[in-house]
């Protein structure tokens, strides 16, 4: 047995900086493989976290109904509306017998068929578009309601010439 315990001894007086550079390099190696595997196989997670806490309390299922409502009017050629987490989705397709400014208060309008809860829950975003003719240049613009704005907001379109 002090055979043994000189051995070790020995063993570790020659190799002292070997010894404690394995252990280091053990302790890594084990703290990676622990963060691998809660990354890839930890548990199963909503990918939207905990963001949509409260959307079955606030859930738009009315949507058809909302579609059916906008396609009334007969310049509106055709209405996608579409709820992913919480943001609704409202692509519009005019017909060429409307202009820019009222297809923005057209597009303002539909903002009354949500109820104040489900504007205080949903951001709204808008793609507004007409196909080009030989009459009208056509248009597409892109605009957005955010749970605390009042207002739509219509992003800058305006095509930029190079000179």
């Amino acid at each position: 047995m002090k055979k043994i315990i000189k051995k070790l001894k020995n063993s570790w007086n020659q190799n002292r900086v070997l010894f404690v550079l394995t252990t280091i390099l053990i302790v890594c190696i084990i703290l990676i493989l622990m963060v691998v595997i809660d990354y890839f196989l930890g548990t199963s997670k909503d990918k939207y976290g905990d963001r949509l806490e409260g959307i079955k309390n606030v859930e738009v299922s009315r949507i058809s109904e909302l579609e059916s409502k906008v396609k009334e009017d007969e310049k509106i050629a055709d209405c996608n509306i579409r709820q992913i987490g919480k943001i609704i989705y409202i692509n519009i397709n005019f017909t060429n017998e409307i202009t820019l400014v009222e297809a923005e208060g057209k597009a303002l309008n539909t903002v009354e068929l949500f109820s104040e809860e489900e504007l205080k829950f949903y951001d709204l975003n808008y793609s507004l578009t007409q196909d080009a003719t030989e009459s009208s240049a056509g248009f597409s613009i892109m605009g957005a309601k955010n749970i605390n704005g009042t207002g739509l907001v219509w992003n800058n379109n305006t095509p930029v010439s190079e000179e």
